[in-house]
């Protein structure tokens, strides 16, 4: 496996995709099929001049069925790509257990941020240094890394 910046970014999309399909799928069950209703004046056919108040109702909303299909998709792309978020999870800790000794203060790094998903200011905070140096190193080895393959 190859460890890229593409790689690193469709990772990181997954996992927000992941969160924005449950947030879907929650708003779904948090917030049921609901109808409006209203009253309105008219007469009926025998009584044409006697006026009747009738109550009319109709969903504000997609069918009970076509939301049903759609949560029922949500379930089907959060399962994949729950899968795939996994497998690439464990595709780049295979990847950080292979590097080299010398190479273990950016195998902490990486694992602190795409293993643990530690933001890089914690990582800073943790390891004593500046964000933007934790940002550098990444750089630094992805950049060394790709030309090496």
């Amino acid at each position: 496996m190859k460890l890229t910046r593409e790689y690193l970014a469709t990772y990181t999309y997954l996992e927000s995709e992941i969160k924005r399909i449950r947030r879907r799928i929650k708003y779904y069950e948090n917030n049921p099929l609901t109808s409006e209703y209203g009253i309105v004046k008219g007469s009926l056919k025998q009584f044409p001049f006697t006026e009747c108040h009738f109550v009319v109702s109709g969903a504000n909303v997609k069918s009970n069925e076509e939301r049903e299909k759609a949560v029922r998709q949500l379930l089907i792309d959060l399962k994949g790509n729950e899968q795939l978020f996994e497998d690439m999870k464990l595709e780049i800790e295979c990847f950080l257990e292979k590097l080299p000794t010398e190479e273990i203060e950016i195998k902490h790094i990486l694992a602190l941020k795409y293993i643990d998903r530690v933001s890089e200011s914690e990582i800073a905070s943790k390891l004593g240094y500046e964000r933007r140096t934790i940002g550098k190193k990444i750089d630094r080895f992805l950049i060394k890394h790709v030309q090496e393959d």
